[in-house]
């Protein structure tokens, strides 16, 4: 009964869950961890030994695993970061290490802490998905918060009201945030892009469909083509070039291209925003008078 019990919790589970829910006694639980079926993670809190690390981490940290830790297995855009991040009570004292419940929390773990006045913990250790982004909100700089939040509703894990109800009780600052999202956004990039942009009133569009290219991430005023290079792109052969056959189906109709990598984005902006803003002082982003049209 406990295996096929902790198994369906996910692996990783608080043993007042698998007794009052699961019908599962004390005496099972120390017969398991004695045969090595199971082990304790901390006080109250048992794992399969195959249980994904990062959850086993957080719980033995003395929390939750939360933040963007539980966005990027839901394939949410978030800043990369390696680390594991967890949530814990606000009140809570003395917490352990990620690999030895007996050993303290030291800054070397790669352990980042949350402590928000506004949740409580659970008996479930992993954050839903609406708790994880209004951890990662606080979590991460302005633009990477908005495209966190783009990505979450881009891909269908939540809606605008739903945030708007979850993150009332917020700061003011990070709630104004959901007045800039896009649901359409398709990356991160792609918001970063688009806001710095509109702080410099350029005006544009997102995921616009052109004839025989399908949709491109940005349109500056009428021509210019932003194309945005993920972190992760061009893992296959076939994704470069599928790019540059849409690159040349758009010179063929006389668009603007500007294709920005990740890099680029990320480290260099100045130099991205100059090139874009240098482009629009040479009206390259509205059609010649000789080929104006709607689109």
């Amino acid at each position: 009964m406990l295996l096929p019990a902790l198994t369906a919790l996910g692996g990783v589970a608080a043993t007042r869950v698998l007794q009052g829910e699961h019908g599962v006694h004390e005496r099972e639980v120390r017969a398991a961890v004695a045969r090595g079926d199971i082990v304790r993670v901390r006080q109250g809190w048992v794992a399969l030994p195959s249980a994904d690390p990062d959850v086993v981490a957080a719980v033995r940290v003395g929390g939750v695993l939360s933040c963007t830790s539980v966005l990027r297995h839901s394939r949410v855009w978030t800043d990369h970061d390696h680390g594991v991040h967890v949530r814990v009570p606000s009140n809570v004292g003395r917490l352990s290490s990620p690999h030895d419940r007996r050993r303290p929390l030291e800054p070397r773990h790669s352990v980042t802490v949350h402590r928000p006045q506004w949740a409580s913990i659970t008996p479930s250790p992993v954050d839903d998905s609406i708790t994880a982004l209004a951890v990662a909100i606080a979590c991460q700089p302005r633009l990477s918060a908005i495209s966190t939040l783009d990505s979450a509703l881009n891909l269908g894990l939540t809606t605008v009201s739903a945030l708007h109800d979850a993150f009332a009780p917020l700061p003011a600052k990070y709630r104004a945030y959901l007045s800039f999202v896009d649901p359409t956004s398709q990356s991160g990039l792609e918001t970063k892009t688009r806001l710095a942009l509109r702080s410099k009133n350029v005006r544009l569009r997102s995921q616009l469909h052109i004839p025989r290219v399908g949709k491109v991430d940005l349109v500056v005023g009428e021509r210019l083509v932003l194309e945005l290079d993920g972190y992760e792109w061009h893992s296959r052969k076939a994704d470069f070039e599928e790019d540059r056959r849409r690159d040349r189906e758009l010179t063929a109709q006389n668009y603007q291209v500007l294709r920005l990598s990740y890099e680029q984005v990320t480290n260099d902006w100045p130099g991205c925003e100059e090139a874009i803003l240098g482009l629009i002082r040479r009206r390259k982003h509205l059609w010649p008078r000789s080929s104006r049209r709607t689109v």
